[in-house]
């Protein structure tokens, strides 16, 4: 049996009052436009802080 070892993508986003999130990027459908439902994935940026050196951050896709 294969197991697959892939790393997670993480992309950070901004809600509409300005908030900044960290969230899995395979978790939303589109990283410019989120529901509240793939909000519940995400974490707030400043949570993240000493953490985001373990986390692969990409840019969303335009």
């Amino acid at each position: 049996m294969s197991t697959e070892n892939r790393e997670t993508l993480y992309v950070k986003v901004r809600d509409l009052a300005g908030n900044d999130f960290v969230c899995p990027l395979d978790e939303l459908r589109d990283p410019n436009s989120i529901s509240d439902a793939e909000m519940e994935n995400c974490v707030e940026d400043a949570v993240v802080g000493r953490y985001a050196g373990r986390l692969k951050i990409v840019d969303p896709v335009h």
